[in-house]
């Protein structure tokens, strides 16, 4: 069993290709029969876990209440959109809700054109799956949309910023803490500013999860001019946002959608933010992220299988030396009861922490299962070219372990 039969969208779901029945804390029953820890966590956006108490309180009480509107602005709206503006630590800033990452991606690019009266926008990583960002022919070419990718390579961003000078109106990416290096986000970071051109921080996935808002500005040492928001802000409700300069932000004025006044995800934002800011859950998730990195390199280093665990915070990515051995990896991780997010990044709960010696011994068995699959031709160690192609994978743009020419050659290959 997978999809509904009437469903046409061909999301990738986790294996076994089975259906929820119901999930609580770390864990999720399928239609087996069987618990399953959960490391994919709904792509990341559950945080705190399923099913939190605290957020379904806080629900059931807004519901019962008779406070729920679809019509009008709420005191909900006020206090949420205070708080994540305090949360960023602009002078300025102002702020639009959406109920996707998508959408608010499209919205910075659209504020970004309006207030600059320019047309192109420099890309670096996933920003949703609209045809804003579809890849182009050729390198450094815009796509039909007026889309450039540059991968996170700076000497890309500069070629790119060169060629179309005057032309860009924003320069997005999403920053990316498991294979990217602070030095190069922030030297990209630098290239924006220089060249007098916006710059979003598309922080839908890595947003409020290592610390409140986002780590951006502490690694690059100042602000974006936009930041978008989303995994981290409601336990797993459809919500998102656009924050920045109030300057390009009044550009935002006429987006709108039938569902903005929804309070339910409103709701379960300000109860989710609330339980990270009680009870260090931040640091906890950081805490929980390090040592299930930690635990996992330790039996990976015991079963001597050429696999490298790349992460060390709420993130982390499981690449083994061949895709035929990830294959078998995310198989037998399966059948011992592990979720994963096939081929991208794993992310950790606070509920995590609870089931951690758990987990790590059912990674344990799937290891010891694949050691005994493993071909010896499969027991080479992970390549740069191997690492490059997952952190392609999983951030839609190119690592800094290898020189900018060799990784262009293989953004050509990969593209």
């Amino acid at each position: 069993m997978d999809k509904p039969h009437r469903i046409v969208t061909n999301i990738y779901t986790a294996q076994p290709r089975l259906r929820a029945l119901s999930s609580s804390g770390a864990k999720v029953t399928l239609s087996d029969g069987k618990q399953y820890i959960d490391l994919m966590n709904g792509k990341g956006c559950v945080t705190l876990g399923h099913h939190h108490p605290a957020v379904n309180a806080a629900i059931t009480h807004h519901l019962q209440s008779g406070q729920a509107s679809a019509t009008c602005w709420s005191n909900q709206h006020e206090e949420l959109s205070q708080r994540i503006i305090d949360d960023v630590g602009m002078d300025d800033a102002s702020m639009a809700l959406f109920s996707t990452g998508t959408e608010a991606c499209r919205a910075a690019v659209q504020v970004a054109r309006l207030f600059t009266g320019r047309h192109l926008v420099a890309s670096a990583g996933y920003h949703g799956w609209g045809d804003y960002w579809v890849g182009a022919d050729e390198l450094l070419a815009p796509n039909a949309s007026g889309v450039v990718d540059f991968y996170f390579v700076p000497e890309l961003l500069e070629q790119l910023l060169k060629r179309h000078r005057g032309q860009v109106a924003l320069v997005i990416l999403s920053p990316d803490y498991v294979h990217l290096r602070a030095e190069t986000l922030c030297r990209l970071a630098q290239i924006a500013v220089r060249e007098g051109v916006l710059l979003c921080c598309d922080d839908v996935k890595q947003g409020y999860r290592s610390m409140p808002a986002s780590p951006f500005r502490q690694a690059v040492g100042f602000h974006a001019d936009l930041y978008t928001f989303a995994k981290g802000l409601a336990n797993g409700h459809r919500l998102s946002c656009l924050v920045g300069r109030s300057d390009v932000m009044a550009s935002a004025q006429e987006f709108t959608y039938t569902a903005y006044f929804d309070t339910v995800p409103i709701v379960a934002a300000l109860a989710t933010l609330d339980y990270m800011a009680r009870h260090d859950g931040y640091q906890r998730l950081v805490q929980c992220g390090a040592a299930l990195a930690a635990g996992m390199r330790q039996r990976v280093r015991q079963s001597e299988l050429p696999i490298e665990i790349y992460g060390d915070g709420p993130m982390l990515q499981i690449v083994a030396a061949t895709e035929a051995m990830d294959q078998v990896v995310y198989a037998n991780c399966a059948a011992a009861g592990l979720l994963l997010y096939e081929g991208d990044n794993q992310a950790v709960s606070l509920a995590t922490a609870d089931v951690l010696d758990e987990l790590l011994q059912r990674f344990e068995t799937a290891l010891a299962a694949t050691r005994r699959q493993a071909a010896v031709g499969e027991l080479a160690p992970v390549s740069p070219r191997r690492r490059f192609q997952a952190a392609f994978c999983m951030m839609d743009g190119a690592s800094d372990i290898v020189a900018a020419a060799q990784a262009m050659q293989w953004i050509e290959e990969e593209r």
